[in-house]
């Protein structure tokens, strides 16, 4: 008898810590509309597990489908480019998209989206006009980067580019309806690298969604920067190269004069 009670006690207490282990999906979950590719974050909140589970985390859809990735319970989030999955090709748009996250090992944990969010193609087209290629630039002078935009909003980019590898960032987070930076040709990178006179020079534009990942509004995490892929036509580069020369006399005099005023 008093084996049988002990067998019932256990019983009922295994079940209480199966029902009490659980995963609450918190973002993204129904009603939003997002552009393929835009960072963002999914999170979660769990109970009842130690937080060294895995999940796996995937996207659900009628036209398409796949995992996401991996990731300990405890992490509480990931980041993500919408739409994209594990093998880094993105989802088709559509209207009926979820996420669930599901505990490895014990598919009978899991979260999904309480209603569906919509994937939409990122609208950009960008082309870079200049310098576009055949260009003199001197140092010490100012000259406008210019380029064509067709989008809804959204932030660009402009790197230097050496013999086809980039050296830095000339100007970050411009708004892309902007059109044009005033660069002053000298002036250091934003990463601190300077650059000589030569030639094969370019100029490499990348729009984005979003300049900075907003993660405060979506719980809290530690805030950070997200490149996007190449969508469409979300980048460009000078169709030829420029040359960059040291500057002349008059405009090394010039520049004297103005410091001495």
């Amino acid at each position: 008898m008093k084996k049988a009670f002990l067998t019932t006690i256990m019983v009922i207490i295994g079940v209480g810590l199966a029902y009490a282990q659980k995963v609450t999906l918190l973002t993204p979950n129904g009603g939003e509309t997002l552009a393929i590719g835009t960072p963002l974050l999914i999170t979660w909140t769990y109970s009842g597990l130690t937080g060294e589970e895995t999940l796996l985390i995937a996207l659900e859809g009628a036209v398409d489908y796949g995992p996401i990735a991996y990731s300990k319970v405890s992490q509480g989030s990931i980041e993500w480019l919408a739409g994209q999955k594990m093998d880094k090709t993105f989802a088709k748009p559509a209207n009926d998209y979820k996420i669930i996250i599901e505990l490895m090992g014990n598919d009978s944990v899991f979260a999904l989206s309480k209603a569906s969010f919509s994937l939409v193609p990122a609208a950009a087209n960008i082309s870079l006009m200049t310098p576009n290629g055949g260009e003199i630039l001197e140092k010490g002078k100012d000259y406008d980067i210019n380029w064509s935009f067709a989008g809804k909003g959204g932030f660009v980019n402009l790197t230097l580019v050496k013999d086809d590898l980039p050296l830095g960032p000339i100007a970050e987070n411009l708004p892309a309806a902007s059109f044009r930076y005033c660069w002053h040709i000298g002036n250091p990178l934003l990463n601190g690298s300077g650059y000589g006179a030569g030639g094969n020079y370019r100029i490499q534009i990348q729009w984005r969604v979003h300049p900075i990942m907003d993660k405060d509004a979506l719980g809290g995490a530690k805030a950070g920067k997200l490149s996007l892929v190449d969508l469409q036509k979300n980048k460009d580069r000078s169709d030829g190269a420029f040359t960059i020369k040291e500057a002349s006399a008059t405009s090394q005099q010039k520049s004297k004069g103005d410091k001495e005023e």
